[in-house]
This record gives C-alpha cells, structure tokens and sequence, in this order.
C-alpha cells in the first residue's frame, strides 16, 4: 500500500529550505530558527527581469505581482526591482549590506509602510544617479508613496508591531538623507532610538539587525543634532564582547559603540559644556578658551575606552588573521571587486580605530599650547593610517581608477558614513601639513559623493580652508602640486612677525550643503567662503 502524502509547499524561510526542515513561516523570522539559536535568512522573493539599456534601466514586468507580491502597478514593480537590482546592494556603503538586500525586500512583500517607503527611496536614488538637476528634490511618484507609508505605519504602531516601526524608521532617515533634510532625519533618528530603547531587550530580531544600524545614526545626530537637545543614550544596549570576531559586523558593532563613547569624551574635553557658541556639524570640536579639566568619572572613562580600544585591535587582529587565509582561496575564483570590497572593509575599521585613538590622545589638551605634545604621541597613528590607505589605493581595481568607469561603478549615495567624514576628521585634527595634504588627496580617493548627509566636495573644500587658514597659506595648490614637506612649529616661532605667519586652530566648523562657516575659538572673526 502506498504511503499517503502530502502536498509540497514551496514556501517557507531560506534557512528552514535549506535544511530541509518544515518552517512555520513566521513573521518576520521563524520561530524554527530563532527557538533553535540560528538566524532566519527570511523568505526569499521570486527573481525579476532587469536589462540594462545604456545608463538607465529598462525593465519589463507583465505582472508585477508576480515578481513582487503586493506592487499595486508596473511602476511600483519597477521601482522595487531598481532597488533589489542597484539602490540596496550599494546603500550599505562600508556596512553589512544584509539589512538592505534582505530584510527591507522581505518585509517590503509583507508590509504596506515598507514597500510604498522603498518604492520613494528607489525613485530618489533612481534621479539622483540619473543626474537630476536637484536629486533631492521629490517627484509626485515619490511624495505620493511617502505620505502613504506614513499613513500605513499609524496602522502598524496601532497594532503595536514596534519592530516594523524601527525599520521604517530607517527607512524614513534614508529618505530625509536623500531630500537633504538635516532636521528631519534627526527627529526620525530620535523617534527610533526611543523606541530601540525599549523594545530592543525584549525582540531579539531588533538587537540583531536594527539596534546597529540606530547606534550608528545616534553617531550622525551627534554631529548633525542641535548641541542643546540631549540625544537618548545606547550604550546601556551594547552587546557583551565576544571572545572572538566572527564577522565585520561583530567587530563593527563593538567599533561603533567605543567610537560614540570617545566622540562624547572627546566633546566634553573641547569644552562643548560651554554654550558661548554653537557647536556645528564638526560635531566634537567645542570651542573653550581654555582646556577643560576632566572630572574623575570622565578620566575613568577615558581608560576605559582606552582598554577597550586596545583589546579591539588584538581581536581584530586575530581575525584579520583568518581572514587573509580565507581571501587566500577565495581570490582564485572571486571577482577583483568583491575581494576589494573586503579589503575596503578592514581599512575602513582599522581608519576608523585610530580616529578613535587619536581623539582620545588629545581629548584633554590646551589646544592652544602648541602642536608639537600631539605630534609626538598621534604620529605613529596618522602614519599607519596613510600606510593603510595607500596600500589600499595600490589594491584597487583598474575599473574603479578614475574617468567615467569610476563614477558609474561606484555609487553615488549611501545610508551610511564612510571614509569622506572619517578622513575630514583627521585631516582636521592633525598638524602636519604633508600628513594633511596626503589625506586630502586621499579623500578625493575613497570619500563617495554623498554618505548620508556628508557631501564629499563640501568635506574637501571645508579640509583645504582649515589647512590653508591653520597654516597661514595663501596658495594651498601650490604647496599640493610641490609636495613639500612641511611641519609646523610651536606657536611662539608660527608668531614670528618676520614669517607673517599666525598659528589659528579651528574649533568650530559648520558643514551643510553649500556652505563653509570657520570659527576659531581665541578670535571672534568668522571666515565664510
């Protein structure tokens, strides 16, 4: 007698598929996989038709529900195939791209406030590298599908489904980062962090894959929030730390959550606590007219961070390790991109590591008492830097080098800050001239035309003002095309009136959109370009 069957189902999670095990498909992961320890890959979407027609897209989707379920026309189905097919897989930037290229897709098919966001989201970034005029500016198609996820996630929050609130959260920042609108993606960024705070103990698939992404846009508000208006703290979120890196992403997580603790050290140490003056988008660089004198929980803090730091880079280390191994036999068979793409990653945190390092070096310093204490102790660390990145520029393919190939394979937003801000950063704070001019030539290298609300031209030309203001030159172009190598002295001898030059710090610098403000703390003259 036959054994009586039953009907196959094709449905089910990625992970449950693959170990052939039945998945009782819930929302938004498994309860098979996550009860069980494993993480749930979610439901994978049925593959679409994209031909590339020059520059643009042309895509042809008879039935866009069948491509993907809920497209309500054939430009909704379009727009979401140009996200799963350009904007997603690039809008992680130097990130884990898996919440971009999985979880929004799936959570797009099932959720009305996701779907109609990544359908606004695709048709900005879709202008943007098209060219427009004003990218950021919304079309009809754009605003229509934006104001309806705003009214389709009044109905998820009523449902009090807060972990589909935070993603599009996210999604909401994203858009506002498109648009340009500093303020609005603070207030989303706020609206979640609150959120992330209370939920995130109780949801492990918040911890997992939106708490990240939330400590990393609470970095973004410190530099771009109002100074007065305290941002809700996630340190007491972050995760214990693992005995070894796994990942990027777990050594990005314990990166993230030390880089934030040290911006905030590093903002007390200039003096922020004095509100004389408005701190801008520099973010940490206060503007005191004298050092300040750190408390005890702060100088605890301190070397906290600094341990910290340290037990960062000898797990980094040893991973780093293994990983090399892995390229090893990969870059056999891999293509030359994505094996850059990883050696981008790891210059992209060993950069950001000695940023930290370096600010928490100079945290407490009189930065009017001279140049040459933070010389000696940040010149090891400005030299590993260049060293890195110039390694990095070695190992870069040559269809990423310069001219139009470089420009349409590289893309030209993403969600998250990458080397542009980073590289202002130290270009901003050092104090060797070469050191700073070999890292503005690098920014123009690595730093993307726009990393949220950082615009790689507005970083450049604010990076040559305060160089050529900090060192008294006239004629920066001279002195990049020369190559000179220059130091500056102490400020006594930058004084001398027989040198005509005079040593002046920045401590202030605003950085939004079109235009340069330049405060120095010891004069009260602003200089505007």
């Amino acid at each position: 007698m036959p054994r009586k069957g039953s009907r196959k189902v094709r449905t089910g999670c990625v992970t449950c598929k693959v170990r052939k095990v039945k998945c009782d498909e819930a929302k938004p992961a498994c309860d098979r996989c996550t009860n069980t320890g494993r993480v749930c890959d979610g439901y994978s979407l049925l593959a679409g038709t994209a031909v590339h027609a020059g520059d643009g897209w042309e895509l042809v989707l008879r039935n866009p529900d069948d491509v993907f379920p809920g497209a309500a026309s054939p430009h909704e189905g379009r727009a979401l195939q140009y996200f799963r097919d350009a904007a997603g897989p690039s809008m992680a930037g130097t990130a884990d791209p898996h919440f971009w290229t999985h979880v929004v897709l799936q959570f797009s098919a099932l959720e009305p406030a996701v779907r109609h966001a990544v359908v606004a989201i695709s048709d900005l970034h879709e202008r943007a590298a098209a060219g427009a005029e004003e990218p950021g500016a919304p079309t009809l198609l754009a605003l229509q599908h934006y104001n309806a996820s705003i009214r389709e996630l009044e109905h998820v929050a009523h449902r009090n489904r807060q972990p589909v609130v935070l993603l599009v959260c996210i999604l909401f920042v994203c858009i506002e980062f498109m648009r340009g609108d500093r303020d609005a993606a603070v207030k989303h960024c706020r609206h979640g962090v609150e959120i992330v705070r209370t939920v995130a103990r109780t949801h492990a698939w918040t911890r997992t894959y939106l708490l990240p992404i939330f400590r990393r846009l609470s970095e973004f508000a410190f530099f771009f929030g109002d100074e007065d208006a305290e941002f809700p703290d996630l340190a007491a979120l972050c995760p214990p730390t693992p005995r070894a890196f796994a990942s990027f992403s777990e050594a990005q997580q314990m990166l993230d959550g030390i880089f934030n603790r040290t911006t905030k050290l590093m903002r007390f140490g200039r003096g922020a606590q004095h509100h004389t003056s408005r701190r801008t988008a520099s973010g940490l660089f206060g503007s005191p007219s004298s050092a300040a004198s750190p408390f005890p929980g702060h100088v605890l803090e301190e070397a906290r961070i600094a341990k910290e730091l340290d037990l960062w880079l000898r797990l980094f280390a040893d991973f780093d390790a293994r990983m090399l191994h892995r390229e090893a036999g990969a870059a056999k068979y891999a293509p030359p991109a994505a094996v850059y793409d990883l050696k981008v990653r790891r210059c992209f945190l060993l950069t950001r590591w000695e940023c930290c390092r370096i600010w928490l070096d100079i945290a407490f310093d009189d930065r009017g008492s001279g140049a040459s204490s933070q010389d000696e102790r940040s010149a090891a660390s400005f030299r590993r830097v260049l060293k890195q990145l110039l390694w990095l520029e070695s190992q870069m393919p040559a269809e990423l080098r310069g001219g139009n190939s470089d420009r349409q394979r590289r893309p030209h937003f993403v969600f998250e800050t990458g080397f542009g801000a980073n590289l202002f950063f130290l270009a901003s704070t050092c104090f060797h001239l070469e050191t700073r001019l070999e890292l503005l030539r690098l920014m123009s290298v690595f730093a993307l035309p726009r990393e949220n609300l950082w615009e790689k031209d507005v970083l450049i030309a604010a990076a040559r003002k305060i160089i050529a203001v900090e060192h008294g030159l006239e004629n920066l172009e001279a002195h990049e095309a020369r190559g000179e190598q220059q130091r500056l002295m102490s400020v006594a001898e930058e004084e001398d009136p027989g040198r005509g030059i005079t040593f002046v710090r920045h401590d202030d610098l605003a950085v939004f959109g079109s235009y340069l403000l330049l405060v120095d703390p010891f004069v009260s003259e602003k200089i505007e370009t």
